[in-house]
Formats: structure tokens, C-alpha cells, sequence
């Protein structure tokens, strides 16, 4: 089973959101619409989405991924390796 872990600060800091197996199509109206900062990836490979509608930029993150390849990414620039902070709108489990 795939489990995501999303946070609206950097660090694993402030509200938290843990999602299994599910796809989101749309963060609006959750209080997390380009809003997370930091991910905890529990299980599996998700894609994050610049927009709802898994539409826009995209980003993979993994349980292996991360600065120290624990699944771990502290900040938005440890997927995005840019400046694109909080610009999640949707994401899904890899292959759904």
C-alpha cells in the first residue's frame, strides 16, 4: 500500500495530511492547494502536480528518493530542485 505524508511547512512542520492509496485530484478546498512544503514518502512512488486535474509541471517522489534517499524531502527544493515552492495541486500514486 502506498502512504504519502504532506506538510504546510518546511521541516515536517505545522498541519499534516497522511494519504494512502489514494489518488488527489484536486487540493482545493483542503487547506493544502499549493500549500505543502515538505513530504514524507511512507511506501511507494507518488507524482506531484502543478494543478488540479494532475495537469501542469509534475515531480516524482519516492520512499527511496530524498536528500538522504530515505523518502524524506524537507523541502519543496528536494523535488522541485528549483524555486517552485508550494505548487502542488493534485498528486496521484505512480501508474494509476
Amino acid at each position: 500500500m502506498s502512504k504519502i505524508i504532506v506538510f504546510d511547512k518546511q521541516n515536517y512542520e505545522g498541519s499534516d495530511t497522511m494519504v494512502a492509496e489514494d489518488n488527489v485530484e484536486s487540493l482545493k478546498g483542503t487547506g493544502l492547494n499549493n500549500d505543502i512544503s515538505s513530504i514524507i514518502v511512507i511506501s511507494g512512488t507518488w507524482v506531484l502536480y502543478e494543478h488540479v486535474n494532475y495537469s501542469g509541471k509534475s515531480w516524482t517522489v519516492s520512499d527511496s528518493g530524498g536528500p538522504a534517499q530515505d523518502g524524506c524531502y524537507p523541502t519543496f527544493t528536494d523535488w522541485t530542485g528549483s524555486g517552485d515552492n508550494n505548487e502542488i495541486g493534485s498528486f496521484k500514486v505512480q501508474g494509476t
